[in-house]
């Protein structure tokens, strides 16, 4: 792993987007196209700053859709599930980050009291500088505040979602892989992960030369379109960086086709990938319909037999 450079700065090329007016022809062009830099200002904002976000961290529920947090040195290849050293609490891990080589993920900061109005703005932002053809696609928005100590990795992995990333606090190298390459991430790793694998695309240490290296720091962010592989590297501080997502129509849609196409694969089938034919694509999303349909009835069943025998 090569060492992590000075971050280029929020301020060392003028000639950058701005997350604002005047911007929008960039953010048209390139959403969920390609990956690009931008600047932005929510460094300064104190809402997100470390003790803050400790405060936040009291205020969600105490349930794993609000928080995901791991602890000990992991590498680029790791799993999101490994195991690498004693489990902390989240407070401990918070209170300790900046010396415990963890990850914190505060999730759905959309319905926080505190910071739920400047995340809805971003949302509404990031949509307005996108324009219509994000607008019609959208099926909502949320954000994700990332917390992560000194020298930390976040292991390579893609999202279906869309995504926006504020760097508030430290410095990162974030490396992103063209999302349309399929010799990097094929449509067996997208089954996978479509099938429920958080870590179904498989870093390729031969391709890292293929990645757009963006060197992160404070007032600077990277749009990291949907289902393009990412992984990122934390400088000598401690770093805090804002997720916007995005749930898209069509790329549930593709998550969907994918999906079928892992059972399908299982059953020692080869099937086409999402495209190859709108009229097998029509005919698996109605099957999977199907298959969720009886899914509920016999749901419904067992649940009519076991009132009747209590």
């Amino acid at each position: 792993m090569q060492p992590l450079p000075a971050s280029a700065g929020a301020d060392s090329d003028p000639s950058l987007p701005v997350f604002g007016a005047g911007s929008g022809a960039v953010f048209r062009e390139c959403y969920n196209r390609s990956s690009f830099l931008f600047r932005h200002a929510l460094h300064e904002d104190p809402r997100f700053s470390l003790a803050s976000l400790r405060e936040l961290a009291l205020r969600l529920p105490p349930q794993p859709a609000y928080a995901y947090w791991s602890n000990g040195k992991v590498n680029v290849a790791h799993r999101w599930d490994a195991k690498v050293a004693p489990r902390r609490s989240l407070l401990e891990t918070l209170a300790g980050i900046e010396d415990n080589d963890s990850l914190v993920m505060l999730k759905h900061l959309e319905t926080d009291s505190v910071l739920g109005p400047a995340v809805r703005e971003i949302c509404d932002r990031v949509i307005g500088l996108a324009g219509e053809r994000m607008r019609d696609d959208v099926v909502v928005g949320r954000g994700t505040v990332l917390i992560a100590s000194p020298g930390r990795v976040t292991s390579y992995h893609l999202d279906s979602d869309t995504n926006f990333l504020f760097q508030i606090a430290g410095d990162k190298l974030l490396s992103v892989f063209d999302h349309t390459d399929r010799t990097l991430t094929p449509h067996e790793e997208l089954e996978r992960y479509y099938d429920g694998d958080p870590n179904g695309a498989r870093f390729k240490d031969e391709r890292q030369r293929d990645a757009r290296a963006y060197e992160l720091g404070p007032g600077l962010g990277v749009h990291i379109p949907s289902m393009a592989p990412h992984w990122a590297q934390n400088g000598a501080q401690a770093s805090i960086a804002l997720s916007i997502n995005f749930d898209l129509r069509s790329v549930q849609r593709l998550g969907r086709i994918y999906h079928f196409n892992c059972k399908l694969r299982r059953h020692g089938f080869k099937p086409s990938p999402p495209g190859a034919s709108a009229l097998q694509d029509a005919f698996k999303l109605a099957a999977l319909r199907g298959l969720h349909a009886a899914r509920r009835l016999m749901r419904r069943g067992s649940d009519g037999v076991r009132s009747q025998n209590s």
